[in-house]
C-alpha cells in the first residue's frame, strides 16, 4: 500500500451512465426526524425523490470477487489480528482468531489477498513454511516490527478455508525471482507426489492441491515494489510469466497504476504490445480516497467531500478501462481494484504497534457502500476488488487487540450487500437534488442518492445510499415492467454522523433489518439522513 494524491470529481452535475440526476421533485410522504451531530440541524428535512429501476437493461453478472478482501503483513492485521497463535488465551482455530471467522462466514467472503501489499515484495515464500520454530525470523517490510514467519503459505490457506474463501497471493518480483515464484506455484499446485516440491507440500501437512488460482505478479511496482518506469516493469512481468506450471488455470494480475495513472497505463500496454503479449487477466488499481479532517473529526462539509473523493472511483474505472481498449479491444483483461479505500491520519489507534490502524464511523460506511455500489454498475469491468484491509489498519471491517474484538460499521456495509454476490446487475437512475457544501471558498454539490440494483433467485435488491447528512428522502420508486410484493429492509444510520463502534459500544451503527410492506411496480420508500440501505423484494 502507499498513500496516493487524490483526484476529486469536478463538474455541476452527475452522471451514473446509467442515467441523469434531476432535482425539484415534490414531496410524497410524512416528515421523519432524527438527531444528528451538533454541527448539524437538529431535526431532519424531508424531499422528495425517484428511483428508476430498469428491469430490462441487464448490465452484466456481479461477480462475487469484487466483494473480496486484503490481508497485510503490517502492523496488526496478522499478529494480533488474525493469527494469534494455538497457544494463545484467545479464542482460536489452530492459532487463527475464532471471533473473526465467525464474523467473516456472516459475509460468503469469495477471496483474500495476501501476503502484502509492499511486504510481498521482500517477502520470501519458503521462509514461511515447515516448522514454526524453525522458520527465519527476518527484518521486517516495516521497519517497526522483525517479521516471525508464524504465519505462511499453510497458515493463510488454512485461514481462507476457515473463511470458505479463495486465496489471492501477492508474488515478490521487487526483490524475488521468477524462479522462485515459479516454485510457489509448483509447491501450492503439483498434483501429489508429482514433484519434489509437491512432496515437500505433503510433509508440511498438505497432502492434495492447495489449487492457488489467483496471483499478482508484484505489487505497486511503480513504487515500493521496485520504483520501476512502465516499460521495465513490462519487460519484467514477460519475464515473471513466460513460463509457469501449467496445473490449473491460473488468474494473473499485472501492476497497473498509482490511482488513475493513464499514463502508466498506455506506456505498460504499448511495449505489451509491441513484445510478445504474455498472458495477463486483471490489471491492478489501488485508488485511496484519503481523508478530510480526520477519522473521528469532521465537519457537514468534510463529510461530503470524503464521499466526494471516494465518488472517483467511477471516473478511474471509465478511464483505465477506455484505455486498455486501445490495446485489448475485447476487453480479455478485467480491472482488478485490489486495494481501495480511506486513508486517515495516525491518532485514533486503539494499540501503538498497529500501523496505520484507524476508527471507522458511518462516514467510511458510506464510503464503502458508495464503492461496492460502483464496482456492482461496472461488474462488466470490474473482476475482482479487495478492499484495504480486513483488520487492525485502514478502512478496516473489523479491530482487535488480544481478547478484544469488535465489528466496525464496513462490517454491516459488507454483510448487507452480500446479496449482490452472482446476481444480475441492472441499470437505475435516481433522481434527487443534489446536496449543498463548501470547502474554501468553493461551493460543490453532491448527489443525494446513489446505489445499485441486482436480480437473483426471484428477488430485487435495491442498495441505496443517501449522503445527505441533513435530509430524509422520500422516493417512488418505478419498477418497470416487473411487480414485487414484500420483502425486507435493511438500514445502517445513526443518530450521529461521526458514531462508531468500540470495544466498550459495540453496537452504536448496526443494521436493522425490518419487513418492507409493498406490492406492484411502483413503490414508496423513505430513506433517512445519511443511511445505507439494502431493500429485498420478492418479485412477482
Amino acid at each position: 500500500m502507499k498513500m496516493v494524491k487524490n483526484a476529486i470529481f469536478e463538474g455541476g452535475s452527475y452522471r451514473m451512465g446509467l442515467g441523469s440526476m434531476r432535482a425539484g421533485l415534490s414531496a410524497i410522504a410524512l416528515l421523519a426526524v432524527y438527531t444528528l451531530s451538533p454541527c448539524l440541524a437538529q431535526e431532519a428535512k424531508v424531499t422528495s425523490g425517484t428511483i428508476y429501476v430498469k428491469t430490462n437493461q441487464v448490465i452484466g453478472t456481479i461477480s462475487p470477487d469484487i466483494y473480496g478482501h486484503f490481508t497485510e503483513h503490517i502492523g496488526g492485521v496478522i499478529y494480533d489480528g488474525i493469527w494469534v497463535g494455538p497457544d494463545s488465551k484467545v479464542p482460536n482455530i489452530d492459532g487463527i482468531r475464532k471471533e473473526l471467522i465467525d464474523y467473516m462466514k456472516r459475509l460468503n467472503p469469495p477471496v483474500i489477498r495476501w501476503p502484502g501489499g509492499c511486504f510481498a515484495d521482500r517477502y520470501h515464500w519458503m521462509d514461511g513454511i515447515g516448522p514454526r520454530d524453525k522458520r527465519p525470523r527476518r527484518y521486517g517490510r516495516w521497519s517497526e516490527v522483525t517479521e516471525s514467519n508464524q504465519f505462511g503459505t499453510h497458515e493463510f490457506i488454512e485461514f481462507c478455508r476457515l473463511c470458505g474463501s479463495e486465496p489471492y497471493f501477492a508474488a515478490n518480483v521487487g526483490t524475488g525471482t521468477p524462479e522462485e515464484f515459479q516454485s510457489w506455484i509448483e509447491y501450492c499446485n503439483a498434483p501429489a507426489g508429482r514433484t519434489t516440491y509437491a512432496e515437500m507440500r505433503e510433509q508440511n501437512g498438505d497432502k492434495d492441491p492447495l489449487k492457488v488460482k489467483f496471483w499478482g505478479v508484484g505489487n505497486e511496482n511503480w513504487g515500493c515494489g521496485g520504483n520501476y518506469i512502465p516499460e521495465d516493469y513490462c519487460m519484467e512481468y514477460r519475464k515473471f510469466v513466460t513460463w509457469l506450471p501449467n496445473y490449473s488455470q491460473l488468474y494473473l494480475v499485472a501492476c497497473g497504476p498509482n490511482g488513475n495513472d493513464i499514463n502508466w497505463t498506455k506506456r505498460f500496454m504499448k511495449k505489451w504490445v509491441d513484445c510478445a503479449r504474455v498472458p495477463i487477466d486483471g490489471w491492478s488499481c489501488h485508488y485511496y480516497c484519503g481523508t478530510t479532517g480526520s477519522a473521528l473529526d469532521y465537519t457537514a462539509d468534510q463529510w461530503y467531500e470524503m464521499l466526494n473523493k471516494a465518488n472517483f472511483m467511477e471516473t478511474l474505472v471509465r478511464d483505465q478501462w477506455n484505455t486498455l481498449a486501445e490495446f485489448d479491444p475485447n476487453h480479455h483483461i478485467k480491472l482488478v481494484i485490489d486495494e481501495w479505500g480511506c486513508w486517515h491520519p495516525a491518532g485514533t489507534e486503539i494499540n501503538k504497534d498497529h500501523l496505520f490502524e484507524q476508527m471507522s464511523t458511518l462516514r467510511d460506511a458510506e464510503v464503502a457502500a458508495i464503492t461496492l455500489d460502483t464496482f456492482n454498475r461496472n461488474c462488466d469491468k470490474v473482476g475482482m476488488a479487495n478492499v484495504a484491509q480486513l483488520i487492525n489498519n485502514l478502512h478496516s471491517l473489523f479491530l482487535a487487540d488480544g481478547p478484544k474484538f469488535v465489528a466496525t460499521p464496513n462490517f454491516y456495509v459488507f454483510e448487507m450487500y452480500k446479496v449482490h454476490q452472482g446476481a444480475e446487475c441492472v441499470a437505475v437512475d435516481f433522481d434527487a437534488p443534489f446536496a449543498q457544501y463548501k470547502i474554501g471558498n468553493d461551493n460543490k454539490t453532491f448527489p443525494s442518492l446513489l446505489g445499485s440494483a441486482s436480480i437473483k433467485d426471484k428477488k430485487l435488491h435495491l442498495s441505496v445510499v443517501n449522503t445527505n447528512v441533513g435530509e430524509a428522502i422520500e422516493t417512488t420508486i418505478n419498477l418497470g415492467a416487473v411487480k414485487v410484493k414484500g420483502g425486507t429492509q435493511s438500514v445502517l444510520t445513526a443518530k450521529d454522523i461521526h458514531a462508531h463502534n468500540t470495544f466498550e459500544k459495540p453496537n452504536d451503527v448496526v443494521t436493522v433489518t425490518s419487513p418492507l410492506a409493498v406490492s406492484g411496480s411502483a413503490i414508496k420508500h423513505t430513506f433517512p439522513p445519511a443511511s445505507i440501505t439494502m431493500l429485498e423484494m420478492d418479485l412477482e
